[in-house]
C-alpha cells in the first residue's frame, strides 16, 4: 500500500508502507495521512513497527 507523505521541505509524495517506518525513525518526513487525518510525527506519537518486535497487530490507520 502507498502512503502520502510530507517531507520536512513541503513536497509531497508517495510511498510504500515499509519506507515510511524507515523515513519516520529517521525523521525524513514531517507528516504522513492516516484515515483519520494527517499525523504530524513531531506532535504526534506515530507508532513504528521497528525493534524487537516490528510486527503490527492492530488496525492499520495509514492511507493514501
Amino acid at each position: 500500500m502507498m502512503i502520502r507523505v510530507m517531507y520536512p521541505n513541503g513536497d509531497y509524495d508517495m510511498v510504500r508502507n515499509d519506507l515510511l517506518d524507515l523515513l519516520v525513525a529517521n525523521h525524513r518526513v514531517k507528516k504522513f495521512k492516516r484515515s483519520s487525518g494527517w499525523i504530524d510525527i513531531d506532535r504526534e506519537n506515530a507508532r513504528l513497527r521497528t525493534g524487537p518486535n516490528p510486527k503490527w497487530d492492530g488496525v492499520e490507520r495509514r492511507v493514501s
